[in-house]
């Protein structure tokens, strides 16, 4: 009969300190269950019990496992806890074919007198030695699998037993893609919703959309359960490795067991109204399931799950073995029906704590939590995270403080009780500390996408997050939307190796302090066995930051089951380049040792190099050769070197060219036709600078016309008194157009007068000279279409007379000069 459960005070606050009640059982139920026939059978044998059992506790006693299971005595991860003895019994004759373990949790060893080749007798007897060998912390199973020559099928015999062992998460830690969940950038799963994983740590996936349950043993191989699971919803392994499944082929939703040696049990009534309480509970039989969804179990194989018309209902299943026994159910309360219309996130934790997601409309989402009792008979629950609004902050802080979306999928819990949610709204994992109820995002950037695989996991693209699961080795598996668009999903991994991208950092310069943090995440102490260590191929690039580290990284250091710490890493390159290192902690968890993966790149500062010529605005014409200069300067007192490349779009102009003592490099060009053209330079780097490129826009101009003739001759105006005749100076082109500009009368380098053309044509008067012979020549200045050009030298003589301002002589018209 139903046993009392530990209830919260209405008064008391709940946190994530409800992970500690005190357990208690939901429905104490033993049976012998009804195990597959074989004329092998295990021999009872005395199971362990208290301390020999479950160390804590809160952990699963295995107390309703079928008669061909067998109970070993609780075991530390990755030590020698010695081997037991199987006995096998035998009704008929028969011969041995193979003896063989289906995981590593279990390893037969020599010194049984069961041997393969060997035959015996009705009557007869062997014993097999097994040693439990613990690949993780909390609840194992497995199995032996024992073919012979007078049955097709093998005799199954069921192992567990509770693993012992600290776990280190790191956030963050590398994302994956699980392989076999994607192929050709295409999921392969379909509409699901949920994962689960059993003792074993093989991951299950409901695949809604294929009518599937596969599942990923740790090998990474994926496969299929059979028989077959049609349209499964959701589902659940309990201690023993026994799946349970919500189906619905049609309009009716049922009930389905499938044990770890084939066999499969369904429950296929249509849903009846009916009052199902802890006191008078109903036979699943006469009333069926409404809409079941989000399944999970507690350590002692009390079933919970949500349920459309009355919220959640609750269904120990610990008298279910081999398609017999009654399944009784009763409805939870009150605190669960907001989610009835759209099942949503629903879960138990180890101390029989209900969870699940909160909405109204969207202006208030939060997850709460409430004792099974409470669900049963008192409804009080208390807030865990979330607030009275919906959106996303709060990281780093109290999850009772945080925003979290409208949308959360699937709630699970790791063995030391921290709990995980897929905040899906906003494109994340997020993770409630259990000690500490501070909450923080684990996996996802809040952009929805596929991107990241080999990254860090808090940098990774995720998109539409609705299931999470969480495996005995802290891995953290993540149901997502697949790379192309459409239905199809993958599943992700967030490792166990922590991992940091600096990205770009100057060479002897700090980067910003990129804080990790370290959880236990198993079940008993971690202990260092030597100081952390930086290793690899630039650990001198990377160091500690003790402002930000309140982990001890000594050898001896602990931190207990559930406890977290903080390690700040800081990165200072010294050259440029790929930099990489790893923090690595050697511990006493399985692996034996523990490693953050630090990357980063070097640079090299940047000098300022500016284009000096043509300077902005200069006008540059076609078929003119151009000069085009650099300078390179840096604040620095060391000098940039090396060369520059000069090009006009994009092609090199010439070779590079060496920088001078004062940073400076000139070449030039010349383009031949009118067109916006980009000219840039580059700048080749050296030990002390990284390479720079600049560019700008040049107008060039069209090609200007070169001028045939400047012609100079004497104008009508006589000597005068008082100066000398004016000077006319035509200028012409092989085309016969008129230049315009400015034509200057010059006598060596000094300029008489100057004149702007009108048709071709200017008049100018070289104004007083001193008497005797001049040499004079007109200078085109030239315009936007001709060239400049100059006259061929004129002489003009200046007689003694013109001292005394005689009077005019006639005037004389005469050539005087041309070219």
């Amino acid at each position: 009969m139903f046993q009392f459960r530990h209830l919260l005070s209405a008064g008391a606050s709940l946190s994530l300190s409800l992970l500690a009640f005190p357990p208690v059982h939901a429905q104490a139920i033993r049976s012998t269950a009804e195990v597959p026939h074989s004329i092998i059978s295990l021999a009872p044998a005395p199971r362990p019990q208290g301390q020999l059992l479950a160390r804590n506790a809160k952990e699963a006693t295995f107390e309703h496992v079928p008669s061909n299971y067998h109970v070993f005595a609780a075991a530390t991860a990755g030590e020698d806890a010695g081997v037991e003895t199987l006995r096998l019994n035998f009704a008929a004759e028969t011969r041995l074919t193979k003896i063989q373990s289906k995981n590593k949790d279990f390893v037969v060893e020599a010194g049984g007198t069961c041997h393969e080749g060997n035959s015996y007798k009705s009557g007869d007897s062997c014993s097999v030695q097994v040693r439990f060998n613990p690949q993780g912390p909390g609840h194992r199973s497995g199995s032996l699998s024992i073919a012979h020559s007078a049955e097709v099928t093998p005799m199954f015999v069921g192992l567990t037993g509770n693993g012992y062992g600290p776990i280190l998460s790191f956030t963050p830690s590398q994302i994956v893609t699980v392989p076999g969940t994607v192929s050709a950038n295409v999921g392969t799963i379909k509409s699901a919703t949920n994962l689960s994983v059993d003792g074993g740590d093989i991951l299950y996936i409901p695949d809604v959309g294929n009518n599937l349950i596969k599942k990923i043993d740790s090998t990474g191989t994926i496969a299929t359960v059979s028989p077959v699971f049609a349209t499964p919803q959701s589902l659940v392994a309990d201690s023993a490795g026994i799946l349970y499944s919500a189906n619905v082929p049609g309009s009716t939703y049922y009930f389905s067991i499938f044990f770890p040696w084939g066999v499969q049990s369904s429950y296929g009534t249509a849903y009846v109204s009916g009052s199902c309480t802890p006191s008078t509970p109903c036979p699943l039989s006469t009333v069926g399931l409404s809409q079941p969804a989000n399944m999970s179990i507690d350590p002692y194989d009390n079933l919970f799950f949500e349920e459309r018309t009355k919220g959640a209902a609750e269904m120990p299943v610990a008298n279910m073995a081999g398609g017999s026994g009654n399944l009784n159910l009763w409805y939870l309360t009150n605190q669960f029906v907001y989610t009835s219309g759209s099942p949503a996130s629903f879960a138990v934790d180890n101390s029989q704590n209900l969870f699940n997601f909160y909405s109204w409309g969207t202006s208030t989402c939060f997850l709460q939590a409430e004792p099974a009792y409470n669900a049963e008979y008192s409804p009080v629950a208390k807030r865990v995270a979330g607030a009275a609004n919906c959106g996303f902050s709060g990281d780093g802080g109290l999850a009772r403080s945080a925003e979290i979306s409208s949308k959360v999928g699937q709630i699970a819990f790791d063995i030391a009780g921290n709990l995980y949610f897929a905040d899906a709204g906003n494109q994340r994992i997020r993770r409630i500390d259990a000690t500490t109820g501070i909450i923080s995002t684990i996996a996802g950037n809040g952009t929805a996408g596929y991107a990241g695989d080999g990254s860090s996991a808090t940098t990774a693209n995720i998109s539409n997050p609705t299931g999470v699961a969480v495996d005995s080795q802290g891995q953290v598996y993540i149901l997502s939307s697949a790379p192309t668009a459409g239905t199809t999903q993958v599943v992700r991994k967030v490792n166990t190796l922590g991992y940091w991208n600096y990205g770009s950092q100057l060479i002897k310069a700090t980067s910003a302090v990129k804080v990790f943090t370290v959880s236990n995440t198993g079940n008993s102490t971690m202990t260092l066995a030597s100081a952390a260590a930086l290793t690899g191929a630039n650990a001198s690039d990377f160091s500690i930051d003790p402002t930000t580290t309140n982990c001890v990284l000594t050898a001896g250091a602990t931190l207990a089951a559930g406890q977290t710490c903080y390690i700040g890493i800081k990165f200072t390159p010294a050259a440029a380049g790929s930099r990489t290192a790893n923090l690595t902690l050697m511990d006493n968890t399985v692996t034996g040792s523990n490693n953050i993966r630090l990357n980063g790149t070097g640079t090299l500062p940047l000098p300022t190099m500016t284009i000096t010529a043509p300077a902005t605005g200069a006008t540059v014409k076609a078929g003119v050769a151009t000069t085009f200069s650099v300078t390179v300067t840096s604040t620095s007192t060391t000098k940039p070197t090396g060369t520059v490349t000069f090009k006009v779009n994009g092609a090199n102009v010439g070779s590079p060219v060496t920088l001078s003592s004062t940073g400076t490099a000139s070449t030039t060009f010349t383009e031949s036709s009118a067109a916006t053209y980009t000219l840039s330079a580059v700048y080749s780097g050296d030990v002390n600078y990284s390479t720079v490129t600049v560019t700008k826009s040049q107008v060039v101009s069209a090609a200007v016309k070169a001028v045939s003739k400047v012609l100079v001759s004497r104008g009508l105006t006589a000597f005068a008194s008082c100066g000398l005749p004016t000077l006319q100076v035509r200028v012409s082109t092989a085309a016969g157009d008129s230049p315009t500009g400015v034509v200057l009368l010059k006598s060596g380098n000094s300029t008489l007068n100057s004149a702007t053309l009108t048709r071709g044509v200017a008049s100018l008067a070289p104004g007083r000279l001193p008497v005797g012979a001049h040499s004079l020549v007109a200078s085109y200045e030239g315009d936007s279409q001709h060239m400049p050009a100059v006259s061929a030298p004129i002489t003009l003589v200046v007689p003694e007379t013109q001292a005394a301002c005689t009077a005019p002589r006639p005037p004389t018209r005469r050539l005087l000069g041309s070219r």
